[in-house]
């Protein structure tokens, strides 16, 4: 008996249902996100915290006196562009969720377009093994622009594979988009020329007549999508870099490793969980499942996008860490290649004997407890968020405060995240304090006392993480720089006392809130 795989259905049947099914999935992967009021995301705070500012600075005399708006043609601005009209009406902490979600709905919907371009077939099977790649090493970062600009790659790319046939319509929406690509993040403009051109070989390579001049036609028009951004880039490097001023984040950041056993951490964590050993277990049960369905023919890799999987793989294994002033490239590459491996996935029609239909299951099982396990993590940030509210509000509003991260590393480590709570002091109490300000980047600077106190600090400090046992001498520095008030995060990490001089305000099991008496 020949049965059609659970979740594959051909382009123009039940069409409303699959759709239906996929925007329920996706909802269902979002339960992590409402099982908090903060997200643990390193990063996403601080810009949220730029967004806030921008958003408010002509109507706010304090914002003014510390912030300065300075835009400019940078690729790293696009997030930047659609977020600062949200934090006009929406309050920051929800704006901060909203910001997420739609993030990841672009993504995930402009990979299942993606696929269904490629493959000819919406396919729910695809849909569900893409929940977890949500949750990505990448998310946890905090790297929001790039994953917009990876939303804007797939978008762009299943638009491409749908009206390369019609250059006349296809390349001017794809010109647009490659623009809005490169202004959303200059390493997806990257990506995405590699994914145009390894798509390009690929169908070439799979046509059967194999016309050169097919081949070169093709990639003429691709060409002409970048001529845009590259004038833009071309601009940016000449005139906007040298500019550049030293970006300060917590002490001075050091260079990201980019050694072998790095490299592996970023793939085996390229679906991010709960714990290291969760994400090792998850990823070799996947990876064996998705062989053994290859293996007995009920998936298949598309042939036209085998090229563009051997450019992923290449990357994984040597992009460098640093590339144009972007810090993490190689963390970022994993994420790419594994949603292009994913976007090139067809569950054939055939027969599915039980071992099949069990092993296909076990996939979509692995793909919910994932989502549980992350959904359970992430809730023991609402206590901890009350906890700081507890804190935060015994802080006079306009005092100039800087949270202290005791335990924190550069990523993933054992200890509950802090970074997302120093910039909640601006967006929720009128607290001021340093942010984003790379000028390359954002189009944010420090001016005025907050920038003299954290050009001070980040000249003078000793680099802090998670083997820094003392950070009394970085608590001073902070203090002579001119802060008024310190949030400590983890004090019961320290082995030291706190510093003589400041008074503790109050105290939690999570936060320390530190006065700095004036002298």
């Amino acid at each position: 008996m020949t049965r059609r795989p659970e979740g594959e259905t051909g382009s123009g049947e039940r069409w409303l249902d699959i759709r239906l099914i996929m925007a329920g999935l996706f909802v269902v992967a979002m339960a992590p996100l409402m099982a908090t009021p903060v997200l643990p995301l390193i990063d996403h705070y601080n810009h949220l915290v730029r967004f806030y500012v921008l958003a408010h600075l002509d109507s706010n005399p304090l914002l003014q006196q510390h912030y300065r708006a300075q835009w400019s043609v940078t690729p790293d601005i696009g997030l930047d562009v659609l977020s600062i009209p949200l934090l006009r009406f929406v309050p920051p902490l929800a704006a901060a969720q909203v910001i997420i979600v739609g993030v990841l709905a672009l993504l995930y919907s402009g990979v299942l377009y993606f696929n269904q371009a490629l493959t000819g077939r919406r396919s729910v099977m695809v849909a569900v093994l893409l929940l977890p790649l949500l949750y990505s090493y990448i998310l946890n970062w905090g790297f929001i622009n790039f994953l917009l600009g990876l939303a804007i790659i797939f978008w762009a790319g299943g638009w491409w594979l749908t009206h390369r046939d019609r250059p006349r319509i296809g390349v001017p929406v794809a010109c647009i988009l490659a623009i809005a690509i490169f202004l959303t993040h200059g390493v997806a403009f990257a990506m995405y020329g590699i994914l145009m051109v390894s798509l390009e070989i690929g169908i070439f390579l799979n046509s059967p007549t194999r016309r050169f001049p097919e081949l070169v036609r093709a990639l003429m028009w691709v060409a002409i999508q970048a001529i845009i951004p590259v004038l833009l880039f071309l601009w940016w490097r000449w005139n906007v870099v040298p500019l550049s001023i030293p970006e300060f984040s917590g002490g001075p950041l050091p260079p990201p490793p980019h050694n072998g056993l790095y490299r592996l951490k970023t793939i085996l964590r390229v679906e991010e969980g709960p714990a290291y050993w969760f994400d090792i277990a998850t990823f070799f049960l996947q990876a064996g499942l998705a062989c053994f369905l290859i293996w007995r023919g009920r998936i298949e890799v598309m042939r036209k996008a085998w090229p563009l999987i051997g450019m992923g793989i290449f990357l994984v294994a040597a992009v460098p860490s640093k590339m144009f002033g972007a810090y993490y490239i190689s963390d970022r590459v994993p994420l790419f290649a594994a949603l292009c491996l994913l976007a090139a996935l067809s569950f054939t029609r055939g027969d599915w004997t039980r071992w099949t239909r069990i092993a296909a299951g076990a996939l979509v099982a692995i793909v919910f407890v994932r989502i549980g396990a992350i959904t359970v993590d992430w809730h023991g940030y609402s206590r901890d968020y009350r906890e700081f509210q507890s804190v935060a509000a015994k802080i006079p509003p306009g005092s100039m405060t800087l949270g202290v991260m005791v335990g924190s590393g550069h990523h993933e480590t054992g200890v509950p995240r802090c970074e997302m709570y120093g910039p909640l002091l601006v967006t929720n109490y009128g607290q001021i304090g340093p942010t984003f300000d790379d000028v390359n980047q954002h189009p944010l600077v420090l001016v005025g006392p907050l920038k003299k106190a954290n050009d001070s600090l980040a000249l003078n400090a000793r680099v802090t993480n998670e083997k820094t046992e003392d950070f009394n001498p970085y608590m001073l520095t902070a203090a002579a720089s001119g802060f008024d008030h310190l949030l400590v995060c983890n004090p019961g990490m320290l082995t030291h006392p706190f510093p003589a001089g400041m008074d503790v305000v109050a105290a939690t099991p999570r936060f320390a809130l530190l006065r700095v008496n004036p002298r």
